[in-house]
């Protein structure tokens, strides 16, 4: 503001100083040109702008002979200085009589300008890409410059490499807004703006370059005049600041200028990548052939040794000075349509505060007509499409053309348009998009500054140094981080070289060598607790923390978290405890005692009621003691429940066997429904909640040092005196086994490497709390913290995160002592040992009980007169052993024979001959026993 009112005051003073000039002017219509002779690109706009009205003139003179009298007059302005600038204005109105003032490349010129031009009624065209704000009525800005498109562009560029923070060194402050809001839109931002001036002396510039320096940033945006930016990338080059590690983005107003700049200028800015404005030129057009050869032509000779100096001829003209000579027809035709060319002018009332000497300006009694005209025009040139549009605002371009500075002057990367980004040529952009691309990579290498191939990572270390990534020096659970020193004296201590290995270090390397960048970096080792690093320390001392850092919100107060690298979630670890002997006696349980004590009773006494029923038919009933009638009750009781076991002969209990097994079908359906739900349902333990814990008021643990012990106070509302910290893993596996706490509360990536370790002893049981991962940590407004986040994405997404964790895991192979649930209740013979137990030892005790008390006493086999029946008084041989309803002949119709006590001839007489079979079939047994 201060520089404004200074440069104002001076604009009075020089009002007053040509308050004394004559206001009639010259005797012609004058187009008054403004420019920078001391630049080659001043040249060749005056050549041009020369050449234009010659060629107005001749085109026009045979059918208007009063066009004959338009001239130009040409000031310079000796180096664009805003003094000299509006000096040369008021010399070129009052004096020359200009209708029109044509020029000014710099804004703060055009601004100064501008304000004459306002007094005096006089159109001014500037070729500043930025407009003075507020601007005048006066004021038409010819340049194809549209800044928030321009701002778009320059952050497609940055987005390309993914620089995440850019500084911006700028004299317009207008555009600060406008680049900020494109950088949002693609994830950066504008760290430092700095202003700079061309009235600012050099001391003044070194110090604002010194402060870009001071900070990490390397991603500079300069947006300012052509001549200023050479001053400001000749210092850079002095400090530095052209070397490797830093990026410089140039917009239109320089980048449009480097076709005319000397080589020292070109030399400081090598590396630098410039947005400007594509304006095609029709270079096949004949009259813009004849145009560009006669314009070298002259610009050799009337300025020799100011082109290429490997040319034998000047590469000119540029776009500029093409487009100076469009503005210059554009001019003389709107003053021809109005005949502006007579000198008519009015004095000037004086405004309020203003003196009269003050204010005597010639002024234009066109002015209005003239710059309505001039918005008017419309016809296309050499420069392209010459129109105003809407808001008197030039025809802004519709899409931009990337350089890249390099000996000798520059190299075209391609172009960029909102609608299809990045393509390779116009051509592509404007059939349609094809083999077009949202980033720059598509367009080729970029040489960059100091270093032409590798990209610049966009920020550095404030001292230059390697990031510090701090470990842990002793960790829960070293799979995850582990520090190990190599001792080459063999002595004791912590002395020598330090290896860092685990989980987290791997993943954070494999993190690392997915940036767009090279990471210059080294591991320092620390013995503090993470909370004692993050909340007391900031992370001021370090630059990243790798470890099994939990992420919680509480933390994110003092640091930042990368990306989770682990699954997230809480899990309960409890003591593994299969029960075999329950296993082994599996088969009791689908009924209950009582239900097995009722279907002993009911088959003891079916048992009992068939055996007396079946007792008067059957003479094995009848005989024998008690031992033998206990055994016979027992086997009709039993063979029932699997098949329907003797054949009765009795109708009744048949009829009561019937009964018998049909509730034994129905007992034996639910017996095996009822055991199959138990082995599919069946669990090894009891449910374990933290409800049920807390309830029973047991102890329970977690990590030393962990977030998750507030998550058990505050969550699941533990008492801190039933929370036990552990600093190992092997005091989680003793604590828990040993029962000392009856859970322990583990993240799910470090509760998986502890199954691994001692699967056979602990198991995961209960429902996933919901808590974050692992992540690293990093200080607040760390630049490295979007980039390390996306690249653990990437590992996600690649698999390699999957591989290091199986990795770490498979390192302890546990898998075979692993019990697989399917394998708990699989009917196997373990399973059923004690049926298989009991079997056996009946059967052996059978055989032992039979070979030592019944073996001898064999009535057939002994030798003796009894055989197998016993003598009556009378000599006759008992024939109650006898089964007269039994097998052969007489087995169809026994009931009958039995029960009958007539004592028919018929019936004694088979009862006679069966009895002799036997005694025969006896005495034949004991004979053949006698023989052997």
């Amino acid at each position: 503001m201060a520089f404004h009112v200074v440069l104002l005051l001076l604009l009075l003073l020089l009002i007053h100083l040509a308050a004394a000039a004559n206001a009639g002017g010259g005797s012609s219509g004058c187009i008054g040109a403004i420019f920078d002779d001391t630049s080659i690109a001043g040249k060749e706009e005056k050549l041009a702008m020369e050449m234009a009205i010659e060629d107005f003139v001749a085109t026009a003179s045979s059918s208007s002979p009063a066009t004959a009298r338009v001239e130009l007059c040409t000031v310079s302005s000796n180096g664009g200085d805003p003094v000299r600038a509006a000096s040369a204005a008021l010399s070129l109105i009052n004096d020359k009589g200009a209708r029109a003032l044509v020029g000014l490349h710099s804004w703060q010129d055009a601004a100064f300008v501008a304000e004459i031009g306002r007094r005096a009624m006089v159109p001014v065209l500037s070729f500043a890409a930025a407009a003075p704000s507020p601007a005048t009525p006066f004021l038409l800005r010819v340049a194809r410059a549209n800044h928030a498109r321009t701002m778009r562009a320059v952050a497609a560029v940055v987005a390309s490499w993914k620089w995440r923070r850019v500084a911006v060194l700028y004299d317009d402050d207008d555009v600060i807004a406008d680049l900020a809001d494109a950088l949002r839109a693609v994830g950066s931002e504008v760290e430092r703006p700095i202003a700079v001036s061309s009235s600012s002396g050099g001391d003044a510039m070194r110090r604002s370059l010194a402060d870009l320096v001071a900070g990490q940033c390397r991603v500079f945006v300069v947006h300012t005049s052509a001549k200023l930016a050479a001053a400001v990338f000749a210092e850079a080059a002095e400090m530095g600041m052209m070397d490797a590690g830093y990026v410089w983005i140039v917009t239109d107003a320089i980048a449009d200028a480097v076709d005319s700049v000397n080589g020292d200028v070109i030399s400081s800015m090598q590396g630098v990548i410039g947005v400007r404005n594509y304006n095609p030129v029709d270079t096949n057009s004949g009259k813009t052939k004849r145009l560009i050869a006669r314009f070298r032509r002259r610009f050799r000779s009337q300025y020799p040794g100011a082109g290429d100096d490997d040319e034998e001829k000047t590469s000119g003209p540029h776009y500029p000075a093409l487009l100076a000579y469009d503005t210059i027809v554009a001019v003389a035709s709107a003053m021809e349509k109005i005949n502006a060319t007579t000198t008519t002018t009015t004095p000037r009332s004086p405004e309020s505060g203003e003196t009269a000497a003050a204010i005597k300006i010639a002024v234009s009694s066109k002015g209005n007509e003239l710059m309505r005209e001039i918005k008017n025009v419309n016809f296309h040139g050499v420069s392209g499409e010459f129109k105003f549009v809407k808001d008197s605002e030039f025809s802004p371009p519709e899409r931009f053309q990337l350089i890249n500075v390099a000996a000798p002057r520059y190299t075209e990367l391609g172009f960029w348009s909102p609608e299809h980004g990045f393509c390779k040529n116009a051509a592509a952009d404007i059939a349609g998009g094809g083999g077009c691309e949202a980033t720059m990579r598509v367009l080729g290498p970029v040489s960059w500054p100091g270093k032409p191939w590798n990209v610049p990572r966009g920020w550095e270390p404030a001292k230059g140094n390697p990031f510090t990534v701090a470990v842990p020096e002793k960790a829960v659970f070293p799979d995850f981080v582990r520090v190990t020193r190599r001792r080459d004296d063999g002595g004791g201590g912590d002395g020598g070289e330090a290896r860092f290995e685990g989980f987290s270090i791997e993943v954070f390397r494999a993190a690392v060598e997915h940036l767009p960048y090279h990471l210059d970096y080294k591991f320092v080792s620390f013995n503090v607790t993470y909370d004692s690093l993050m909340e007391h320390d900031h992370m001021k001392s370090y630059d990243i923390l790798v470890g099994d850092t939990s992420i919680s919100s509480g933390r994110y107060k003092f640091v930042e978290f990368s990306q989770p690298y682990t699954e997230s979630g809480l899990v309960m670890v409890v003591p593994y405890k299969a029960d075999l002997w329950n296993r082994s006696w599996i088969f009791l349980r689908p009924f209950s005692l009582s239900m097995w004590l009722v279907v002993i009773a009911v088959g003891l006494y079916n048992g009992i009621a068939i055996w007396l029923m079946e007792r008067r038919y059957n003479s094995e009933y009848r005989n024998g003691g008690i031992w033998k009638h206990a055994t016979t009750v027992f086997w009709l009781s039993f063979t029932t429940l699997l098949s329907p076991g003797e054949r009765l002969r009795s109708s009744l209990s048949r009829v009561s066997m019937v009964i018998w097994l049909l509730v034994v079908i129905v007992l034996t359906t639910n017996y095996t429904a009822s055991l199959s739900s138990l082995l599919t349902v069946q669990r090894l333990e009891e449910a374990v909640t933290a409800e049920s814990l807390r309830a029973s008021g047991s102890m329970v643990g977690c990590t030393n040092g962990s977030v998750v012990g507030k998550y058990l106070r505050e969550v699941l509302l533990f008492p801190e005196h039933r929370i036990q910290r552990f600093s190992s893993d092997d005091d989680y596996r003793r604590a828990i086994v040993s029962g000392e706490v009856k859970a322990a509360f583990l993240r799910v990536s470090h509760a998986k490497l502890l199954l691994a370790k001692y699967c056979n002893e602990l198991m995961i049981t209960g429902p996933v709390y919901h808590v974050a991962g692992l992540g690293f940590v990093f200080p607040k407004g760390s630049p490295l913290l979007a980039d390390i986040s996306q690249a653990i994405l990437e590992v996600f997404e690649n698999g390699t995160i999957k591989r290091l964790e199986t990795a770490m895991l498979s390192a302890y192979n546990c898998t075979a002592a692993t019990v697989d649930a399917g394998d708990l209740y699989r009917l196997c013979p373990e399973n059923y040992w004690g049926l298989f137990l009991m079997t056996l030892f009946a059967s052996t005790a059978s055989l032992t009980v039979y070979g030592v008390f019944f073996h001898h006493g064999n009535a057939c086999g002994s030798g003796g007169e009894g055989g197998c029946y016993r003598k009556h008084g009378d000599g006759r041989k008992d024939s109650a052993m006898v089964d007269p309803g039994g097998g052969g002949a007489g087995a169809g119709h026994g009931d009958e024979a039995l029960s009958s006590t007539s004592g028919s001839a018929d019936h004694v007489v088979d009862t006679e001959i069966v009895v002799i079979s036997m005694e025969m079939e006896c005495e034949l047994s004991a004979c053949r026993h006698q023989q052997k």
